[in-house]
């Protein structure tokens, strides 16, 4: 990949603004600077800050991205040693990064006591990918799909076209308003999923609760080992919805859309306010078919399958209160 010959530190760039505090002798020094730096023509703006969190907004004009960055330090010179870059390349692509100077040589690596904030404002055209070490990841606003990355921060998402790829070690996640596939991978920490449209949505987590709220895709997977999964709001027709969890309940609320059943659970099937149909048992599984309420005709129903392997499976009646 060549350089366009534009590679900005933001540690040297004269056109920053700099406000420098120190609250009280034990506070931290914060130095906060401001930048605004061309990208026209760009395509794909990466983040990648070890050293704290990263917001992103979808919000500036064409061709320009709008940065703050904020950086923390217990004394003037690890503070100096901190730095920012900025590297447009030829192929479309904006790179910012995080770094500080030890030995002599500058490393990307998370420092104890010290650390840089991210704020951007980019072109909503742009897509956009973020990592971070244990500092939060957050992006908003963008119609061209975002992918994020953390180890110990939480991932935040909302107003977003495009599709949206997470990966997160533990500190959980919430995303609201994505319009596109969606695909989410957590080891620690809960999801809470709002207001998803688009052809995909696929969620796995270890130990955590995944609660799904008005999610329109053709096929959803919610998958946990030791958490709940509830799934809230209406069943589109002939969609594939695949529920699963080892350890923790899975819940579901069946309105007017007519759906076939696959189930199985530790106890019996709790389903007793919805009015289920032709019920019989295959192995270890239950089938049933549910006719919905007031369906129109011809509606082709949603594939429902329900496993919980050490805890229960529960159907209840839309807008029956859930945990």
């Amino acid at each position: 990949m060549k350089r366009a010959g534009l590679a900005v530190a933001i540690a040297g760039a004269q056109i920053a603004l700099w406000v420098s505090t120190a609250a009280a002798q034990e506070a931290p020094l914060v130095d906060r600077r401001e930048l605004v730096v061309p990208a026209r023509g760009a395509e794909l703006v990466r983040v990648d800050n070890l050293l704290g969190r990263i917001g992103i907004r979808g919000t500036a004009r064409p061709g320009e991205i709008h940065i703050v960055a904020e950086k923390r330090a217990a004394n003037p010179e690890i503070l100096g040693r901190l730095r920012v870059h900025y590297t447009a390349f030829e192929s479309g692509e904006i790179a910012i990064d995080t770094r500080v100077e030890l030995g002599g040589r500058e490393r990307s690596l998370p420092l104890a006591g010290s650390g840089i904030d991210l704020w951007l404002e980019v072109p909503p055209d742009v897509a956009v990918q973020a990592k971070t070490f244990g500092g939060d990841v957050s992006a908003s606003g963008l119609r061209a799909g975002a992918k994020l990355e953390t180890t110990g921060g939480r991932i935040g998402v909302s107003d977003v076209r495009g599709g949206v790829v997470t990966h997160q070690l533990r500190g959980g996640q919430r995303l609201a308003a994505i319009d596109g596939d969606v695909e989410l991978d957590g080891v620690e920490g809960d999801m809470d999923l709002k207001n998803l449209a688009g052809g995909r949505v696929d969620a796995k987590l270890v130990d955590g609760n995944i609660r799904a709220e008005d999610v329109r895709a053709d096929f959803v997977r919610l998958i946990t080992t030791t958490g709940t999964v509830v799934l809230l709001g209406v069943l589109r027709p002939a969609a594939h919805y695949d529920l699963r969890s080892y350890a923790g309940d899975v819940r579901v609320s069946a309105g007017e859309t007519p759906f076939e059943l696959r189930a199985r659970a530790a106890a019996p099937i709790q389903a007793a306010a919805v009015a289920l149909r032709s019920v019989r048992r295959d192995g270890e599984w239950l089938r049933a078919q549910y006719q919905g309420r007031r369906a129109a005709a011809r509606q082709r129903p949603a594939l429902l399958e329900l496993s919980s392997t050490l805890a229960r499976v529960v159907i209840q009646p839309l807008g029956a209160e859930m945990p």
